[in-house]
């Protein structure tokens, strides 16, 4: 059995705390949906609105407590989901932006996500599955 370094168990700790992040964003997702269901979200340059509306917004905090279970407990498949999921992300707001104009916030978004990918394509190792 190998010995973790001082650096890749610090690098460990901080993909750690991501997921705690993203199970509180889950949580706060599922209160928002909650608190506000009239809100119309949009994806992919479309507004969701109407009955339909509630189960599509679920998505969001289905995935985000996913990710943040997996990045909690190193799962390989986090890796590959939380890049999938910031692609969805990325694309979709950029679609937003040409559909309903520029926004700060969205732009934000993007560049945050884009950054936090390569973050997690820099750290892929965590993620690898120790031989057996």
């Amino acid at each position: 059995m190998q010995t973790e370094s001082p650096a890749y168990r610090s690098v460990r700790r901080t993909i750690q705390m991501f997921g705690g992040l993203f199970m509180i964003v889950g949580v706060v997702d599922l209160v928002i949906i909650e608190l506000f269901p009239a809100y119309a979200l949009k994806l992919f340059g479309v507004a969701i609105t109407g009955p339909s509306a509630f189960l599509i917004k679920l998505h969001s905090p289905a995935v985000h407590l996913l990710i943040g279970y997996g990045f909690l407990w190193l799962r390989p498949w986090a890796w590959g989901l939380s890049l999938a999921y910031a692609g969805f992300g990325v694309v979709s707001e950029v679609m937003n932006q040409a559909a309903f104009g520029f926004h700060v916030v969205r732009s934000g978004f993007i560049a945050t996500t884009l950054l936090f990918a390569l973050y997690l394509i820099w750290r892929r190792t965590v993620f690898v599955d120790e031989p057996t």
